[in-house]
Formats: structure tokens, sequence, C-alpha cells
């Protein structure tokens, strides 16, 4: 467990880890490493990354220390609005169509593959990691949710096309 907080501490930038880095390894201490937090640990690290971070003369105002970590790690949508909610839905049901049809039509057009049928199968996960850019991904940059969603989807297509490309090959 310290090997993989470590390495998902150093995915952060030197000057957050200056700052955070003891807190954020005392609050994984205190708690069970989920998918969940997995995720949310990612996309905190691509979001620090990509955005500006505002000084500490900035932050002036806001909560420090444990607080904001503890708030980082809420199950509920933070800030996700039922508009937000309502588009996220579309998403997944839109996204889920396109996939399908997009799959359906590569097999009719040339024969049943390994990728129409990863394309198939990936329709609804992969779906669902884009619905995530307007709910559970909200709180964090643009580009940190387009990294997250959009790679996501694409890592979710080519494990299923991988999968059934071992599959064919058995």
């Amino acid at each position: 467990m310290a090997t993989i907080t470590s390495a998902l501490i150093r995915l952060y930038p030197r000057a957050w880890r200056q700052r955070y880095g003891e807190e954020m390894r005392d609050l994984l201490a205190m708690r069970r490493l989920s998918m969940r937090t997995l995720a949310d640990l990612i996309a905190g690290a691509v979001d620090a990354r990509v955005s500006r971070q505002p000084t500490p003369a900035e932050r002036s105002g806001n909560t420090q220390g444990v607080d904001i970590m503890v708030k980082a790690f809420r199950c509920a949508p933070q800030g996700a609005s039922v508009q937000d909610q309502w588009r996220s839905g579309a998403w997944l049901v839109g996204g889920s169509l396109v996939f399908t049809l997009v799959g359906i039509a590569l097999q009719l057009r040339i024969g049943s593959n390994s990728f129409s049928e990863g394309l198939l199968y990936s329709a609804f996960p992969a779906s669902l990691m884009l619905s995530s850019e307007c709910t559970y991904l909200k709180r964090y940059s643009t580009s940190a949710r387009t990294v997250m969603s959009i790679g996501g989807a694409v890592a979710i297509i080519l494990m299923m096309w991988a999968a059934v490309a071992i599959g064919y090959a058995i």
C-alpha cells in the first residue's frame, strides 16, 4: 500500500507534493484504496499538472489541510446540477447507441471481427466514462475532465478489443 501511495503522490507536481504530500499520505493511510479513490487521485494529478495552481496568497480565506482532502473524496458528484445529470444521461444513452450502431455497421460491412465486437461490448462502459465528465469529474478543470473521460473511454474500447482479439486467438 505504501508503494502504491508513494507512486500516486509522485504523479503530482513537485510544488504540490511539498505542500500536500504528507497530508495526502496520512489521509490515504486512514482509508482503503478503492477504484474510486484511485480514479480521483489520477484525475487530481492530471488537473494539478494542466491547470494553473493558485499561490498561497490567492488561497486566503479557503479552508486548509485535511478538510480540503476529505471534501475531495466525496462520493456524490460535487457541483453537479440537475442539468448536468440530464446531460450525463444523454451522453450515456447516446454514446451507447452510437457505439452499438457503429459496431453493428462494421459487422454488416466487413463481417464479425474483434474490433466491431469490442465496440459492441464496450458501448455501455465507454459511454459511462464519457458521461462522468458532466458529473463525477465536474470538480476538475475542463482539460482534466476531457483527458479522463475521453482517455478512459478509449482505454475501455481498447481493452475490450484486446480481450475479444485474445478470445479469437484461443
